[in-house]
């Protein structure tokens, strides 16, 4: 493995074990928001994705994801300066099983691949639930008049 693996491979590990924000559950009625409504219920994953594209179209809720992470910006830039991301971006696409365009090389292309890919490998349901709620929003769409 080349010095410059190596180092991507530091700084790949690194990041995976940094938080900016305390994501563990509280574990009090006193730690959570009290402006929660304990009679809403909870909304399946599938609705509220086709509910959030919906916001989307409408202009309610950004179509953008802001990622703020030294390491990785240091990884992306060094992938696209060594030539490397092409390799990466191939990878995703096969893992992912699209045809790549050649066009489209860019770290934002390989960010919106690479996340797919992640949330496919932490849990599937995930990416199915996400599928599901854009048929539903897009049957919703094909059924209006």
């Amino acid at each position: 493995m080349s010095d410059d693996e190596k180092t991507a491979e530091e700084l790949l590990s690194q990041s995976k074990n940094q938080r900016r924000h305390n994501t563990d559950a509280p574990t009090t009625r006193d730690e959570t928001d009290t402006d929660v409504d304990d009679t809403e219920e909870t909304v399946d994953l599938a609705e509220a994705v086709a509910e959030v594209y919906d916001e989307i179209e409408a202009g309610e809720t950004p179509s953008n994801l802001t990622l703020r992470d030294t390491d990785l910006a240091a990884l992306f830039t060094g992938l696209e300066r060594s030539g490397e991301l092409a390799e990466i971006v191939e990878a995703a696409h096969n893992t992912l099983d699209r045809d790549g365009d050649p066009g489209s090389l860019t770290r934002a292309t390989a960010l919106r691949l690479l996340v797919r890919v992640g949330l496919g490998e932490v849990d599937e349901s995930v990416i199915e639930s996400a599928k599901d709620g854009k048929q539903q929003h897009l049957t919703k769409q094909a059924s209006e008049f």
